[in-house]
């Protein structure tokens, strides 16, 4: 097969008929260049198949165009929940049509920040975005190093350097709690997700706003501690179950868990909807196949993903990016009939 020559950026200069300055400011974003010369330069580009050398781009102040997602989860966590899968898919379509190259990570839980910066800086990345994020965001601050462009997939906390792409949790945990009361529920239990993520704990917030709002007593024997698994939502609702305590429904602070939950209430002879009512959150793949159907508070988990590749794109050209809260809504399922 016969290869072409790799062209130079002084031939695509000369090509377009413009400085070898102007063709440097276009493929770096470093300045404002017009929308004429900009196109000219950009097919350009493509005619000649121009593919520049990334080292060079970044020792001359540029982008190479990679790029980190980060998920503090672990692995099973990622190849079962579709919530996750749609999340990553979203955001490798935006980075890939904006011409970066994602690479994934997977960060443990008991590995350290430090750790991960240091992982993160050695790999020489122009941008990053984390999921899932269990610690405090302050103590990331002290280990980024200042020219590192990071954005957050939901909100991790109050941070004065990073910003986020998110939905409204405690909203969110509200609607549910609101759901089942509209159905005649007052003994509403409610697995939660891993408290030491912020999102768990606003979705539990949100359930006791819920309550508080309905003039309904907020019961802590109602409050089953779960981690956002399978596993954790079986076993916390299978002691609840050997206590007696009288419950009329159930939250689950994710779908992952709302199914667990469903197929545990199933197997102790509980019939869903018609003994105990049901709700999850996240609007997952996992809701919609259940039989019967799970309601769910659905988050957008494509565009999620998307947002924040779109922030980190922005960002590695300069533009300003803020703070992004996505709409929730409900999906009614059989098991809220």
């Amino acid at each position: 097969m016969k290869i072409s020559p790799q062209h130079t950026i002084d031939e695509i200069a000369a090509a377009a008929g413009v400085s070898k300055a102007t063709v440097s400011r276009v493929m770096n974003g470093t300045a404002t260049v017009s929308d004429e010369r900009r196109k000219k330069v950009e097919a350009t580009i493509k005619k000649m198949n121009y593919r520049p050398n990334l080292n060079a781009r970044k020792l001359a102040g540029g982008t190479g165009g990679s790029i980190a997602l980060v998920l503090e989860e672990s692995t099973e966590e990622f190849f079962l929940n579709p919530f996750w899968k749609s999340v990553v898919e979203g955001f490798i379509e935006k980075a890939s049509s904006s011409n970066l190259h994602p690479v994934l990570f997977f960060h443990s839980k008991s590995q350290s920040d430090e750790a991960l910066v240091d992982a993160l800086v050695r790999g020489n990345f122009d941008g990053v975005a984390i999921f899932g994020w269990h610690r405090d965001i302050k103590v990331l601050e002290k280990f980024v190093p200042n020219n590192m462009v990071v954005v957050f997939g939901g909100n991790q906390g109050s941070s004065n350097r990073f910003t986020y792409v998110g939905v409204e949790n405690i909203a969110g945990g509200k609607l549910a709690t609101e759901s089942l009361i509209e159905k005649g529920c007052s003994h509403i239990a409610v697995i939660t997700g891993d408290l030491s993520v912020q999102s768990a704990r606003e979705r539990l917030k949100g359930y006791k706003d819920a309550l508080k709002a309905a003039g309904i007593p907020i019961r802590e024997n109602l409050i089953l501690e779960g981690k956002f698994t399978k596993e954790s939502a079986e076993l916390a609702l299978a002691k609840f179950l050997k206590k007696g305590i009288k419950f009329d429904s159930v939250f689950a602070a994710n779908d992952v868990m709302a199914l667990a939950a469903l197929r545990t209430l199933q197997a102790h002879g509980l019939a869903v909807p018609d003994k105990i009512k049901l709700i999850g959150f996240d609007g997952s793949d996992l809701a919609r196949t259940s039989s019967p159907t799970i309601a769910t508070i659905a988050q957008p988990s494509h565009e999620l993903g998307s947002m924040v590749a779109g922030n980190l794109v922005k960002a590695l050209n300069r533009e300003a990016i803020s703070n992004i809260q996505l709409n929730l809504n409900l999906i009614a399922g059989g098991t809220l009939n």
